[in-house]
């Protein structure tokens, strides 16, 4: 997988990207229209795609060092956020904060006997975070970066992170028209469905790894859900099955596996041990509603792993 340049920094892991208030309600069926719907359970929590990958990396890691950057309103909800990351061991101390503004929040439906998911995002007024938010020491100074987007706020963040000799790890959910540019500054690629959908559909699974490592990926992993993931480092593919485990919430499944992979890589285990370990930290979080409730220590997926034999 490469050798990673891990001395003299002062964060070893610092995620940049969105973060929100997820209100979510465990439905039997979609709403319709003129028609009410009494959900099951209702919770209010703190998400976002690398604010959750932090957390994770938080519980598998206690007294590590973590720190979120993201953009919120100067409303309560934007206190909420950052305080929920905070109770976590999360340093926000750089967070952009628009004034006047509202932070983001989202309606998250969740169907009680799938555990899948639809999403109403709140129109917010605290714009996207800007490379301008960003401080290149700080960037420059964190052992691992994890970006959840290819925008120019993260491409800036990349290229910082890269110059300074620092593992950067993307999340590759959404598709952005930068993405051919983006990835050559990327250690480690963990890219799902919706972006290979939009980006390369024609592609099998397989493909999708290699091309991942044609752009300089030391490691690179396509996640696919239920259907487990494929990784490719050193030149050889390997496909590893999903943990069966009964499924409430899909919420965060993906930012679980991908803070376990900031754990992985922390601790410099084997791609194979990373994976096996990201997959066993996903299925345990699928078990209750929210994002974050069922995120596990490690002590906890270690006993799941050692139970589950596949």
């Amino acid at each position: 997988m490469g050798d990673f340049t891990l001395e003299s920094a002062s964060i070893d892991v610092l995620g940049i990207g969105l973060c929100t208030v997820d209100l979510l309600f465990a439905v039997p069926h979609v709403p319709q229209f003129d028609h009410s719907t009494r959900a099951s359970q209702f919770l209010r929590q703190g998400g976002g795609p690398a604010a959750t990958a932090l957390v994770t990396f938080a519980r598998l890691a206690p007294g590590a060092r973590g720190t979120f950057i993201g953009k919120v309103g100067d409303d309560e909800d934007g206190d909420f956020i950052r305080y929920g990351l905070e109770q976590e061991g999360i340093d926000v101390g750089h967070f952009a904060v628009a004034r006047g503004a509202q932070s983001r929040v989202a309606l998250v439906l969740v169907e009680e006997s799938s555990g899948e998911r639809g999403f109403v995002t709140r129109p917010e007024s605290c714009g996207e975070l800007a490379p301008s938010d960003l401080c290149k020491e700080i960037v420059s100074s964190a052992r691992i970066v994890h970006l959840d987007d290819a925008d120019a706020t993260c491409m800036q963040a990349a290229i910082w992170a890269r110059e300074a000799g620092r593992t950067v790890v993307f999340d590759g959910t959404w598709m952005h028209e930068d993405i051919e540019a983006f990835l050559p500054w990327v250690n480690v690629p963990v890219v799902s469905e919706p972006l290979v959908r939009r980006w390369l559909p024609e592609l099998s699974p397989a493909d999708v790894v290699k091309k991942l490592s044609e752009h300089g990926a030391h490691l690179a992993v396509y996640t696919r859900g239920a259907r487990g993931c494929v990784a490719h480092w050193n030149n050889e593919t390997h496909f590893f099955p999903a943990f069966p485990t009964e499924v409430v919430d899909t919420t965060g499944a993906g930012d679980a596996f991908h803070g376990a992979v900031l754990y992985g890589l922390y601790r410099q285990w084997a791609p194979e041990q990373t994976i096996r370990f990201a997959s066993a930290t996903a299925a345990l979080n699928c078990r209750t509603l929210g994002g974050r409730t069922a995120l596990p220590e490690r002590a906890e997926v270690e006993h799941f792993l050692s139970e589950t034999k596949i």
